[in-house]
């Protein structure tokens, strides 16, 4: 249920800049997604068909760019992906260290608006 708000913001993010360049038709928008974030593509969209009936963002698509989780080691600075659902805590795989903090995977971004 919490798409709903998110579709909406996305929406006014959408047709503020399709007003803002003078477009007559908003095609897709793509979305920059973590792979941590619960964000169901299916459920966005209904959403977004619902929210855009009757304005020029109807009929749009939105475009799912996922991320996948990564974490930075704070002991040797290596960038690695790690399983987010394991309840075992997340290890370097170059030194075992465990001080470790996300790097990505949380991201809910528009990252770009196909307009005409």
């Amino acid at each position: 249920m919490h798409e709903l708000p998110l579709t909406h913001r996305i929406f006014a993010q959408a047709m503020k800049a399709a007003e803002e360049n003078r477009a007559v038709r908003i095609d897709a928008v793509y979305l920059k997604v973590g792979e941590m974030r619960d964000f169901v593509e299916e459920i966005t969209q209904k959403y977004w068909d619902y929210i855009s009936k009757g304005t020029i963002a109807e009929g749009a698509k939105i475009r799912f760019i996922r991320v996948p989780a990564a974490a930075s080691c704070s002991d040797c600075g290596e960038i690695f992906n790690f399983d987010w659902r394991t309840k075992e805590k997340t290890a370097c795989p170059r030194c075992h260290g465990t001080d470790v903090s996300l790097y990505s995977g949380a991201e809910l971004e528009v990252v770009r608006i196909a307009i005409i």
